[in-house]
């Protein structure tokens, strides 16, 4: 109760001598009241009395106990308060019969006093021998931790003789393996030439994906076959399969063919055709075996979820939510199989303005934060992706300079939620909170986030779905899976350290989650 009403105690004494000190008080409040309203020589005043008298003991023994005191100082408060409650119980045995004779009142009131007395020097004396105890223990603990530290000083001594002891013999067993075979550090040489050279390919191909202006789709034709085709972010497609496939994955290969083949591809201009050629069979080029599997299970909450384990045993995504139904479950799962190999990368730092297509075929913008929250949206949608941009682009040039009194209006809905809204010169509300908030502050709180935030925004096309690459709270970097409609469809799971590791992870599931199997 000390620690949650008043504070952390650095002794138990310190607790100890405050409630005492409140008994005290309560004690000789109670006194004054029985001695006020009782008759001479009762009952109630003899009550009364004795709580006074213990409570003066109690009022000085309290706060005495709470001072950092020497050993001799508290046994000497002690014993007084011991006295003192030796000259009460006499004074119970002698009052009223005989408190009026000479072994009453003056034998009684000598014996308390006499305890007052000792109580009162073991206060007074004991500040006075604090000052000794307090540089005892200061010189102790400067003793003990110089102790530690020159315990820590010399594990750390061992510790670096030890690595520098492995450390050599490591080096005198290569430069041995290194100086008795040159073709060994011939072979060494060739093969890091190589890997490096098959990384910088990776990172130019990496590279080109992010700094890619269009998105693969895979569709469903009027034929029920299945088909890819890429699309730049104008809405213009740009290629497309020129044949349908049996299914999905056969769909999935043939991208995957494209993705993998177009980058560096050399450009041949074949001569016109005749009449007596023939086209020749062409193989389809199989898409990389996925090396992860898909676990359908029941968490603790009786919920159904989902995630992607590597053959290794790590996971490299799961689902966001939980889902009622095993059924449920899978659905959602396929749902981001089929998403997954075209969706986009979108890096908020810390908002951006997304630009998407909404349910019924127009276009809208949103600006999104990195921790989720849409900050703003369009309120309507465009005929025209471009007309959505310059829409977004008309609030980054209006929203920082705007006021509530010129441009911005808060206002209160009709069920009582606070929002706000961006107008033009002209009277034309361009932009809108989004949501609703409950007080008038919480409101302007987000006007002002939007005024800080709007001009650097970057404009981010989406599709179907992104990936959205973001730093968390813990400066860790994450990615998840957003469909257009704001649903979050998976996640990473987790934090990495470097902005690069979180792109990698969503390489990883990009490769694995199109073809992996289901396992319940």
């Amino acid at each position: 109760m000390y620690r949650g009403r008043i504070g952390e105690p650095t002794t138990d004494d310190e607790a100890y001598g405050y409630w005492l000190f409140v008994v005290g008080i309560l004690l000789g409040i109670a006194g004054l009241l029985l001695f006020y309203f009782s008759p001479d020589n009762s009952l109630p005043r003899q009550l009364g009395y004795i709580s006074g008298a213990i409570g003066l003991v109690a009022l000085i023994v309290g706060p005495t106990l709470r001072l950092q005191l020497t050993r001799r100082a508290l046994i000497l408060s002690y014993l007084g308060a011991v006295v003192c409650l030796a000259g009460v119980v006499w004074f119970t045995t002698v009052y009223p019969s005989n408190w009026a004779g000479p072994s009453g009142h003056t034998g009684v009131i000598s014996v308390y006093l006499l305890g007052l007395l000792l109580t009162a020097v073991g206060a007074v004396v004991a500040p006075l021998l604090t000052g000794r105890r307090e540089e005892y223990e200061r010189m102790k603990a400067t003793a003990e931790a110089a102790t530690e530290e020159a315990e820590e000083a010399r594990q750390a001594a061992e510790e670096a003789t030890e690595t520098a002891t492995r450390a050599t013999r490591e080096r005198d067993s290569l430069t041995e393996k290194l100086a008795t075979s040159e073709a060994t550090r011939e072979e060494m040489t060739t093969v890091l030439d190589a890997t490096e050279a098959e990384l910088t390919a990776a990172q130019e191909t990496i590279a080109a994906a992010m700094d890619s202006k269009a998105t693969f789709e895979v569709y469903t034709d009027k034929a029920g076959k299945h088909r890819w085709r890429l699309r730049h972010r104008n809405s213009n497609v740009i290629a497309d399969s020129a044949q349908g496939y049996a299914s999905r994955q056969k769909a999935m290969q043939g991208l995957r063919s494209v993705q993998s083949n177009a980058v560096g591809g050399g450009v041949v201009v074949l001569p016109a055709a005749t009449e007596d050629d023939t086209p020749e069979d062409v193989p389809e080029i199989p898409a990389e075996e996925s090396q992860a599997t898909y676990e359908v299970y029941e968490d603790a909450g009786g919920d159904y979820r989902w995630r992607l384990r590597h053959n290794n045993g790590n996971i490299i995504a799961d689902g966001s939510e939980g889902y009622a139904s095993k059924s449920n479950a899978r659905r959602g799962l396929d749902g981001v199989q089929a998403y997954v190999p075209g969706a986009p990368y979108l890096t908020l730092d810390p908002v951006g303005f997304e630009v998407y297509p909404d349910a019924a075929g127009e276009f809208r913008w949103r600006l999104l934060h990195r921790n989720g929250n849409i900050l703003a949206d369009s309120g309507e949608g465009y005929r025209t992706r471009a007309s959505a941009r310059d829409a977004a682009e008309r609030v980054q040039r209006t929203a920082p300079d705007a006021t509530t009194d010129d441009g911005f209006e808060v206002y209160e809905d009709n069920a009582g939620k606070w929002r706000w809204r961006l107008k033009a010169a002209n009277g034309e509300i361009i932009a809108d909170s989004g949501q609703g908030y409950s007080n008038r502050s919480k409101a302007m709180d987000g006007l002002e986030r939007v005024q800080n935030y709007a001009a650097d925004a970057a404009l981010l096309p989406v599709g179907s779905t992104v990936f959205e690459l973001f730093a968390d709270a813990a400066d860790e970097w994450r990615w998840r899976l957003r469909h257009r409609n704001g649903n979050i469809l998976a996640d990473s799971g987790e934090g990495y350290t470097e902005r690069n590791k979180a792109i990698d992870a969503i390489q990883s599931v990009k490769r694995h989650a199109p073809g992996a199997e289901t396992a319940e």
